[in-house]
């Protein structure tokens, strides 16, 4: 039993009294890998509601509770700390999508997958608008456009793994574009995102999802004939 119980066991101190004793002590240090996924959460937020080029890092650390330092220890800097949370966020999606599907043939999981990069699209319209953002940046900045092209060839390379895994179950494999669908996929929701964004009651979660659905369909068909 600690010192602290047994004073208060014994009526020797009340509960302020506790609190102020508390509040004198040191507070356990944040491990790096917490002090990373706050970062990251607080960055969401602030990219979401103020926009990429608006963002910036010393009020991502205030939001998270930590110093700048804290944002240039665990990020190289404002670009590497967007672009690993969009990676982060792409691969969330594509891991759901593909795992929503899992166990469907490949018709249905066409339409089940638009289905459901449909339902982020429209619950998210912010995220897709941000990697617009970020590439038109990227055209006209050579740093940007250097993290970007990097960053998003590395995203449509694992998203290119994720389909390749999937076609094998669904006994299309050998004659599955991968690569091809992974690279169509991703502009195609960005496209798709931006025209949400402007009109959402023309492009709708049903117009979105048919669009993708035709895409994998498009692309599962075509291994089937080979």
């Amino acid at each position: 039993m600690s010192i602290l119980k047994v004073f208060n066991t014994l009526g020797i101190v009340n509960a302020e009294q506790q609190e102020e004793w508390r509040s004198t002590q040191p507070q356990r240090r944040p491990q790096r890998t917490d002090v990373r996924q706050r970062l990251l959460a607080a960055a969401a937020d602030e990219f979401t509601e103020r926009g990429y080029a608006a963002a910036k890092l010393t009020d991502i650390a205030d939001r998270a509770g930590f110093t700048k330092g804290a944002v240039y220890s665990n990020f190289d800097s404002k670009q590497g700390l967007f672009a690993e949370l969009l990676a982060q966020r792409s691969l969330d999606l594509a891991a759901r999508v593909l795992a929503h599907v899992s166990d469907l043939d490949p018709q249905a999981a066409a339409g089940a997958g638009g289905g459901e990069i449909a339902s982020w699209v429209v619950a998210e319209p912010r995220w897709p608008l941000l990697t617009v953002e970020f590439g038109i940046l990227a055209g006209r900045d050579p740093v940007i456009a250097e993290r970007y092209r990097t960053d998003r060839r590395a995203l449509r390379s694992e998203l290119e793994r994720l389909i390749a895994d999937r076609a094998v179950q669904w006994g299309v494999g050998e004659a599955f574009d991968a690569r091809r669908l992974a690279m169509s996929l991703a502009a195609l929701i960005s496209g798709l995102a931006v025209e949400h964004s402007v009109d959402p009651e023309e492009i709708d979660r049903s117009v979105i999802a048919d669009a993708v659905s035709e895409l994998f369909a498009g692309a599962i068909a075509r291994a089937q004939l080979d």
